[in-house]
């Protein structure tokens, strides 16, 4: 599914509103984002393709008339072409990609969308990003440096926590916003509204 129609307008403007409301207690930066997938997994359409050649392969082998005309097999073709397409399918490169391979993907994908964004660029590094991937049905938290040399190591698994079961309830909007609401209260613990703190970052559920 596409970031763009996972959450409606109006449950993307509601996700927005709990940002703004949620950094005027705190002078942290929180960022919601929803991306399609953090990595392509080539590795599983290659396996896919090698697999639908091999049994293409077989199956030319088998339905093969020995007295009957040569001419072009085209099993092998149509057996790769099926095996690329059906490991295309979302569902099936989530069930194959292998655990610690979904998580290094998943993780990369938060860094390089941390820096892509410039939550590493806020005055005090107090930004954090909420980032859910829809291929793998992971979310994770990042935090700047400033924001982790105050809080406990696992602070962020409860917001993850609360993503996860809304959106395995189907309430996704709502999960964002109870989990960016989670956030602000966490960070105005730490990092409380100054009187000269500015907005440095967009406020809108980024989709990517």
């Amino acid at each position: 599914m596409r970031p763009d129609k996972f959450l409606t307008e109006a449950e993307q403007e509601r996700i927005h509103q709990a940002v703004i409301a949620a950094e005027s207690k705190t002078s942290g930066e929180i960022v919601p984002m929803v991306v399609t997938s953090s990595a392509r997994y080539t590795e599983i359409e290659l396996f896919g393709v090698v697999t639908g050649l091999f049994l293409g392969m077989l199956l030319g082998w088998l339905w093969h008339d020995p007295w009957g005309s040569y001419g072009l097999n085209l099993w092998p073709v149509i057996g790769a072409t099926v095996g690329f397409l059906i490991a295309r399918i979302p569902a099936v490169k989530r069930r194959l990609a292998s655990r610690s391979r979904v998580e290094e993907a998943v993780n990369d994908r938060c860094m390089a969308a941390f820096t892509e964004h410039g939550l590493h660029y806020t005055r005090d590094h107090t930004g954090i990003l909420i980032l859910v991937s829809l291929l793998e049905h992971r979310v994770e938290v990042l935090a700047d440096r400033g924001i982790n040399e105050k809080v406990p190591p696992g602070t962020w698994n409860e917001v993850v926590d609360i993503i996860v079961a809304g959106l395995k309830s189907r309430h996704a909007g709502d999960a964002f916003c109870k989990a960016v609401e989670r956030c602000g209260e966490i960070l105005a613990t730490h990092f409380p509204r100054q009187a000269d703190d500015r907005d440095e970052l967009p406020n809108k559920l980024i989709n990517d």
